[in-house]
């Protein structure tokens, strides 16, 4: 047959038929899902959040580690501002002996609860739950750097760790704020994030509602 009189009828078939028989179509269905199966969608809201959601177990997992590293610029502030109490390097009184004590402490609540975050420590978990329950969600961690940084810059009279003693406040204070900034503006990562459970439970294993 003529290849001019094909043409006309094999526009025509090609117009008759639906969308999701044809590659690449508008179809709901079919050849447009196969070809875009490899590919990431950007779905958006929290259903998908598109690409974050991806990275949204290394953020987690970075601000743990981020707050590890607070927590130990924190000790370190506070066990050099009670050598140079105990040495006469400060001239005040014990208020910063006390406020030291007191950084010591939040430290290591601070790092023990991050350190449950990556290891099983049911008795712990228990205790830190019951009594530091604002621990377990971003939004009350976030607060709590914020606390612990006004804490920590009211230390800055003392000249000889004037530098530390910024840094660290200045440090916690910012990890407060990205704390709340993801908390209200992705709350799809914090909805993703999963308190430590360990010893929440008779057998161990069980899972409690996350504390946003």
């Amino acid at each position: 047959l003529n290849r001019s009189f094909l043409s006309p009828l094999e526009n025509k078939r090609k117009t008759m038929e639906p969308d999701w028989a044809t590659p690449g179509g508008g179809g709901g269905g079919g050849g447009g899902a196969t070809q875009n199966a490899g590919l990431p969608s950007n779905s958006g809201g929290v259903n998908g959040a598109g690409f974050s959601n991806d990275r949204s177990g290394c953020l987690i997992t970075c601000l743990s580690v981020l707050n590890m590293g607070l927590a130990a610029m924190m000790a370190a502030l506070g066990i050099m501002t009670l050598i140079n109490f105990a040495g006469g390097q400060t001239t005040d009184d014990f208020s910063e002996a006390f406020l030291a004590v007191y950084m010591i402490l939040f430290a290591a609540l601070l790092f023990t609860y991050e350190l449950m975050w990556w290891m099983s420590m049911p008795a712990i978990n228990k205790v830190l739950r019951k009594n530091f329950g604002f621990m377990y969600g971003m939004r009350g961690k976030g607060l709590y750097l914020v606390f612990v940084a006004f804490l920590c810059i009211g230390l800055g009279t003392d000249n000889s760790v004037k530098a530390l003693t910024w840094a660290t406040g200045i440090s916690y204070l910012v990890a407060g704020v990205l704390h709340m900034f993801i908390v209200c503006s992705h709350p799809e990562i914090s909805a993703k994030y999963q308190a430590p459970t360990a010893g929440l439970s008779k057998d161990g294993t069980g899972t409690t509602p996350n504390p946003v």
